[in-house]
């Protein structure tokens, strides 16, 4: 495996640090604190810390950048060892579905680096503050007609919350909410066409995955898209290995702006290559050039190319004007581009430009990885 940046190599230890790497995601270095809340509010905790740090280092810019970035460590410990290790994905400030996909993704190369085996993602989708809305009106009215199965301090909560209900692991609330209205049913066009799109991404790239409409999390944290992953080791039992999604309000909360987006996950899991990485001194830079909906559909494949052989490709995640990115590419002094729009991704090949003479092949991406171990 190759790190070219300095910096990038005093922070990548291991592998699942530079998968991390080379899907676009920087490393996050926030200290370790002790936590003495609830276990189920860990999640919660981790991506406000994540978000304050992002709101001091960005949040006094006229436009806040986007951020992708990667954690290799707990931000929050409880009293004890640990006996998993951990790696948090964050993207700020991007509200496309291809936020979702690259961190789905990311996520999955990582696990299967580490020889995990049967990774399916499971998907539910709770919509935004309307949708929930909705939804929350029509749970209340399906527990006032089962008041009878409800004990005396449950009956309270209806008006209250209805979700803390929902949420519920006694019993008797389990077998209730089986036939509970789902939240999936309840959302608005513009949700139900962002959930579509989340689920194109995950196709393209023939990820294995389910709709759960019983998935949920902390209700205090997402919105719109929520996702867990599981897998296992060694012939193991199937185990949740990671969970995650959009967490748009407790963005906007936290950083106190109108306007933020926020997707991510936590994942906990076993490392088994553990080796140090042996990093090379040469480096090239390569940026990725992406045009248009049918690349960004597709254009992890690309990246899953540089991953294999060591090589980080660079890339915009928001930025779709060509002339902008050529701008990026040029002021980073860039050796090589990839050229990926529509007509590439729909042959399946790229276009792979030398920056200095302007020569340029195109390349299907079956036959890219002989060509890129060239250059490097």
């Amino acid at each position: 495996m190759k790190v070219n940046n300095k910096e990038e190599k005093k922070n990548i230890k291991n592998i699942s640090d530079y998968i991390a790497s080379s899907f676009g995601f920087n490393f996050l270095d926030i200290k370790t604190t002790v936590f003495f809340g609830k276990e189920e509010n860990v999640l919660s905790e981790e991506k406000i810390k994540v978000i304050k740090n992002y709101a001091k280092k960005d949040g006094s810019k006229k436009i806040m950048p986007s951020r992708m970035l990667f954690y290799n460590k707990p931000l929050l410990k409880k009293s004890g060892s640990l006996k998993k290790d951990k790696i948090g994905l964050d993207i700020i400030n991007f509200e496309g579905a291809l936020a979702e996909a690259v961190v789905i993704k990311t996520a999955i190369s990582i696990l299967e680096e580490e020889g995990y085996k049967n990774i399916e993602v499971a998907l539910n989708s709770i919509g935004d503050k309307e949708s929930v809305k909705i939804f929350k009106k029509e749970l209340a009215a399906y527990y006032r007609k089962n008041k009878l199965a409800l004990k005396k301090n449950e009956i309270a909560k209806i008006t209250k919350d209805p979700m803390e209900l929902l949420l519920s692991k006694l019993p008797h609330l389990v077998e209730l909410n089986h036939d509970a209205p789902k939240p999936i049913n309840f959302l608005l066009e513009e949700d139900i066409k962002f959930f579509q799109q989340v689920i194109e991404f995950l196709e393209n790239l023939n990820i294995n995955y389910s709709i759960n409409d019983s998935l949920f999390g902390d209700k205090e944290i997402f919105s719109k898209t929520i996702f867990q992953i599981t897998g296992n080791l060694d012939k193991k039992e199937k185990e949740n290995l990671a969970f995650g999604g959009r967490y748009d309000d407790l963005a906007k909360s936290t950083a106190r702006k109108r306007k933020i987006s926020a997707v991510g996950l936590s994942m906990d899991f076993t490392k088994k290559n553990k080796k140090a990485l042996k990093l090379s001194e040469k480096k090239v830079n390569i940026h990725l050039l992406k045009i248009g909906y049918t690349a960004n559909l597709k254009f992890l494949e690309v990246l899953d190319v540089f991953k294999k052989v060591g090589q980080p490709l660079k890339y915009d995640i928001v930025e779709e004007k060509i002339s902008n990115q050529i701008v990026n590419a040029l002021e980073d002094k860039a050796d090589y581009s990839i050229i990926f729009g529509q007509k590439e991704a729909n042959e399946n090949k790229v276009v792979l430009r030398e920056m200095k003479t302007k020569s340029q092949n195109e390349i299907e991406i079956k036959n890219l990885q002989k060509y890129i171990k060239k250059l490097i």
